[in-house]
């Protein structure tokens, strides 16, 4: 399965690529294009953090993953990338054992990672960098002193609106309405699975003072794709 997924991502960003020059998928086209990079890469990460710790994740702000993010391709033109983003902090975190498991994590996934150590004391820090198709560049920070692991991963800018890629996300059609943040997930864990549709009507996972709902609602399953193939 990770090597399909991990084919399917090599495919799509050779066929964005060879796409560069023309014009960029709207549409249907584009949600489509959006979600097969998002799954892939929401699924290996979900792997990675589980490896580092099988636990609960904040997810940060503006980090879930399957938001559009504008940005510029190579050629210069508006594109979108798909930022993830989580952290967790662990009593008694054993840094090297951390990095270890995340380096694993990454090996798996057909993914070479680099581990380096920076800093000492309270700014000693483990950094574990892998980069590819499959997860763009993923990041790994772990911070022995304050017990914390924060992960980040970034797709490669690709053509296509990011406003318009959320507000189809989103349920919105053309248009992102206010309430919207409060439908994204706060937290991975376990028992979590990637979404890449939050319509309207979904489950609400901040309250109206932007705090957590406790416990989080539970998808057993992901909402279905609304757009694309």
């Amino acid at each position: 399965m990770r090597r399909l997924w991990a084919a399917a991502a090599a495919g799509l960003v050779l066929m964005m690529a060879g796409c560069a020059q023309q014009t960029a998928p709207t549409g249907d086209a584009l949600y489509g294009h959006a979600s097969e990079r998002y799954f892939p890469l929401a699924t290996s990460m979900h792997e990675v953090i589980m490896a580092v710790h099988p636990g609960e994740w904040t997810v940060e702000k503006g980090g879930y993953g399957a938001i559009g993010v504008s940005c510029r391709t190579a050629t210069g033109d508006s594109g979108y990338s798909l930022n993830y983003e989580r952290s967790v902090t662990i009593d008694d975190l054993d840094a090297e054992a951390a990095a270890r498991a995340a380096e694993s994590a990454f090996a798996e996934l057909g993914v070479v990672a680099q581990v380096t150590v920076r800093g000492s004391g309270d700014a000693e820090e483990h950094v574990v960098v892998a980069e590819d198709e499959l997860v763009g560049r993923a990041v790994v920070t772990i911070r022995p002193a304050q017990g914390e692991v924060r992960v980040t991963a970034r797709t490669e800018c690709a053509p296509g609106d990011a406003h318009d890629l959320t507000a189809m996300v989103m349920g919105g059609g053309d248009r992102i309405d206010a309430e919207a943040a409060r439908r994204l997930p706060a937290t991975e864990g376990p028992e979590s699975v990637p979404q890449f549709y939050f319509p309207t009507d979904g489950p609400v996972y901040f309250d109206e003072k932007g705090a957590p709902v406790e416990p989080q609602p539970v998808v057993s399953e992901a909402p279905a794709v609304p757009y694309g193939d």
